[in-house]
């Protein structure tokens, strides 16, 4: 196999670019780009030593698959996994190791020829461990790669270039730029958190504009002919017993949703999880004399469960198969029921077995339930369906673009068909448009870097 020229184009750029932000599209292979630049780096300098840093399911399976796949024979076998069982590998003679996010701290203070942060936004908040301990790993060359640059707002963006070093490590700085650019609309007031919203002029042409020599801008839709994507919200009544009890928490706590997750208090996570779980039928609870579980259902609840089942029990008889999104632990166990209770054959992405994904590629399966934390990244599932359903949706923008990607990416042969389950009058409704206003942030970047 041969490298595109998009990808030919991103494995040279880095040559010219020690701290690289690759903001490279969903489905265009800018894992294959990276590696390539790697393998002809390791040609040029045998003792050349790299570090990988990835999320936990990326870590563990798609850098080595994709060496296989391009027959990078030498790099495979210079390869190591380390993880926290095996961390005395981290200060083994292989050359290029391979480690997930979690486990960064393990190489601090360690030095390396080049440093590969795959799902850069991972560290997109500066004041995070992982963040901290990623900067405390010295390299010549920095190399990041992103689908989603800005995936809740420009608040993310410097942490991610610090990371690069593209903008300084120096935390004072990041005060510095965060001054400029934004304004804390809760000072002076008697609120224990911050809220920073753009300054006047704070457009993300302008604030990334110091930045953008760095960063290499691909979109999908410039360099790939995917089949459309259509999206559609699908509007759920709550039922009379569920939308007494989701009125009168929303009374109580007079909850205020604000533009990122990354605003929250933990008090106001707590409270949002307890508006949303009541869209879908159920809250937690701390009570456990009401619950032994900690999870209280409404009598009569489960409209937007319910609604799921038959969108799943339709779509089945037309033979087609459905990739369902959810949020809650609770969620799947009541939608596992139901599911069953209808005859739809179903499996979850969970364990290390990877059967559900033989499953859903074969199309064995009615549904594929899936949380896009832990499915958002590097899975194929273009060839099990075309079909995706959100019953609850995320308030991270990053799972939630890379989420709708499994299935619209480079092999899908039939337009992506997205569907959101959104009860009325509910949260639900601000999260939805929350995300559309986060996904303008990104295109507004991606321009501005081309």
């Amino acid at each position: 196999m041969e490298l595109r020229p998009y990808q030919k184009r991103i494995a040279n750029w880095l040559c010219q670019h020690p701290h690289a932000c690759l903001s490279v599209g969903m489905g265009l292979g800018k894992t294959a780009a990276v590696l390539h630049f790697l393998d002809y780096t390791r040609r040029l300098y045998p003792a050349a030593t790299t570090l990988i840093v990835a999320p936990k399911r990326v870590a563990e399976t798609v850098w080595m698959q994709e060496a296989e796949k391009w027959e990078l024979w030498k790099m495979l076998a210079n390869m190591q996994l380390v993880t926290a069982k095996n961390k005395q590998d981290a200060t083994s003679s292989a050359p290029v190791k391979i480690v997930s996010r979690d486990n960064v701290k393990l190489f601090e203070g360690m030095s390396f020829d080049i440093l590969v942060i795959d799902e850069l936004t991972s560290f997109k908040n500066m004041k995070s461990q992982r963040t901290k301990s990623i900067m405390k790993i010295n390299a010549d060359r920095r190399i990041g790669l992103t689908g989603t640059f800005a995936p809740n707002g420009m608040m993310d963006v410097y942490a991610q270039l610090a990371a690069l070093g593209i903008a300084s490590m120096d935390e004072r700085d990041y005060y510095a730029w965060r001054g400029r650019w934004f304004t804390n609309v809760n000072q002076g007031r008697a609120v224990a958190f911050p809220r920073w919203v753009p300054r006047t002029g704070a457009t993300p042409e302008a604030m990334i504009a110091d930045y953008a020599a760095d960063i290499i801008t691909l979109t999908t839709d410039d360099y790939l002919e995917l089949p459309a994507m259509m999206e559609e919200a699908i509007s759920v009544e709550l039922c009379k017993e569920e939308r007494k009890a989701y009125d009168e928490l929303v009374a109580t706590l007079h909850f205020e949703l604000p533009d990122s997750p990354e605003d929250f208090t933990v008090d106001e996570k707590a409270r949002f999880a307890k508006i949303q779980t009541l869209c879908s039928g159920f809250v937690y609870d701390n009570d456990h004399d009401i619950s032994p579980d900690g999870v209280v259902r409404i009598k009569g609840g489960g409209s937007k469960i319910a609604a799921a089942v038959e969108f799943c029990r339709t779509a089945a008889a037309e033979g087609e198969s459905v990739l369902l999104f959810y949020q809650y632990r609770e969620t799947a166990i009541w939608l596992g029921d139901e599911l069953k209770t209808a005859g739809l054959r179903f499996a979850s992405v969970k364990g290390s077995s990877n059967q559900w994904l033989i499953d859903w590629n074969n199309g064995d399966l009615d549904v594929l339930v899936a949380n896009p934390a832990s499915a958002g990244h590097g899975l194929n599932l273009q060839h099990g369906g075309h079909v995706v359903l959100w019953l609850e949706l995320t308030y991270n923008y990053e799972y939630f673009a890379q989420a709708n990607a499994r299935l619209h990416r480079t092999g899908q042969t039939k337009p992506v068909q997205v569907y959101y389950l959104i009860a009325k009058d509910t949260v639900d409704e601000g999260v939805l448009l929350a995300l559309r206003k986060k996904d303008k942030t990104n295109k507004r970047v991606e321009a501005a870097t081309k």
